[in-house]
């Protein structure tokens, strides 16, 4: 290129060229002959082709980079984001509030997934205490008194009950969910598993556990419980009529002995009743041939779960259930003394004061007296002294034995239902 000519000025004609002016016309504006003007404008295509390639291929590599970049920021915003999901909305909203300055609402509801109506209303409209909130602040210290004023653990429907009768509109889960704020959550129960089943003995209750009158069916189970000085069984009889616990025995042995006891006692406790029918699963204790005999020479008809279908004896199940749940569950028994006192006052609350919807909302005792009444009957018939049976003297550390023949140790013989 010439040196009387600057680059800005070849520059200059090159764009004029390419805006559609002829090399005539160039050369009568610039005074230069066509020769120079393509060397220049020859020159100038070759320098930008050159630069154009080179842009290219760093615009290629910076898309690369950004590309990766672009994925690993994407994998760290979903980890973020699934972080994120398990803190409940109401933190979130919490922690939005500072940073709204900052972002704007838009931009930090799309971060922390966040519903932008929700924000607005916890923010600006929601008030300090919610219809549902002062109606919790109401029940809880209701609740908290009901269940300090029981010794036992009472039930939700039980609170539920008692709470409608001071007044207020509840519903069982409602109390439940509370109660769960007040108290840890009782032990799940677990699941057992149906079985097909076919045997001789029969299940002559056949599930019909709402009876029309007293003494026409009883169920019966045993269950253990953990002490300080080992395992103790209860043995336990309900009648179907008002879920009455109508005798109970606590051992050290699960042996058919404790089933025997336990069911002269209620037997002689009710009068002998006429065309009972007595319903139990099929252990070893139930199935003996003294215990049969026992029920054979009574005239009591014997029922049978099938096995593994503890559905087949709820209401046994259920009993069982409440009592750990409500009392054993919450204390730790040094001795079977301990045991016992903790047993005796459950059974007498059970039957005296705790409500069951099976029965209208009644105590066991008020649903018998109530039958009883109307049939114009004196009084209702009574149940077994709770009793502890056991084959060692009081002083469970010397673990002295006794002879068989002993009469079983009635520790609560003055204590009727």
């Amino acid at each position: 290129m010439s040196r009387f000519y600057s680059d800005t000025y070849k520059w200059s004609l090159y764009e004029k060229y390419r805006n559609g002016f002829t090399l005539t016309e160039l050369c009568e504006i610039s005074g230069v002959t066509d020769k120079p003007l393509r060397e220049w404008f020859r020159q100038i295509d070759f320098q930008y082709a050159q630069g154009a390639r080179l842009s290219v291929k760093s615009v290629q590599q910076e898309n690369e980079h950004l590309k990766l970049v672009v994925q690993q920021k994407q994998n760290e915003l979903k980890l973020l984001n699934e972080i994120i999901a398990d803190i409940p909305e109401v933190q979130r909203i919490i922690c939005a509030h500072p940073l709204l300055p900052i972002y704007g609402p838009n931009q930090v509801c799309r971060s922390l997934c966040i519903r932008k109506s929700n924000l607005y209303y916890r923010t600006f409209r929601r008030p300090e205490v919610t219809v549902y909130e002062k109606h919790n602040q109401e029940l809880l210290p209701a609740i908290q008194e009901i269940c300090n004023r029981s010794i036992q653990q009472p039930s939700s429907e039980n609170i539920r009950q008692q709470l409608m009768d001071k007044g207020f509109t509840v519903s069982k889960h409602k109390v439940l969910e509370l109660l769960h704020e007040i108290a840890p959550q009782p032990p799940s129960k677990r699941e057992c598993t149906n079985t097909n089943w076919q045997s001789s003995d029969a299940n002559l209750l056949a599930r019909q556990f709402s009876q029309p009158a007293p003494n026409m069916a009883w169920v019966s189970d045993i269950t253990e419980f953990k002490t300080d000085i080992g395992t103790c069984y209860l043995c336990a009889i309900l009648d179907l009529f008002a879920r009455k616990v109508i005798g109970a025995r606590l051992s050290l042995h699960k042996d058919t002995s404790l089933v025997l006891s336990t069911f002269r006692d209620a037997f002689k406790a009710r009068d002998h009743p006429f065309n009972l029918l007595f319903h139990s699963d099929r252990g070893s204790q139930y199935t003996a041939h003294e215990f049969r005999s026992l029920l054979l020479s009574c005239g009591v008809k014997q029922s049978f779960s099938a096995p593994g279908v503890p559905y087949d004896n709820a209401p046994m199940e259920s009993f069982f259930a409440s009592l750990k749940v409500e009392e054993t569950h919450r204390y730790r028994y040094a001795n079977i003394s301990d045991l016992t006192d903790s047993l005796r006052e459950y059974i007498s609350f059970y039957n005296e004061r705790r409500l069951h919807s099976s029965v209208g909302n009644l105590t066991p005792i008020r649903a018998e007296n109530k039958y009883y009444k109307e049939q114009s009957t004196a009084k209702s018939i009574g149940c077994a002294p709770f009793a502890c049976k056991n084959k060692c003297v009081a002083d469970f550390g010397m673990q002295t034995k006794i002879p068989k023949n002993r009469p079983h140790i009635n520790f609560y013989s003055d204590f009727h239902f």
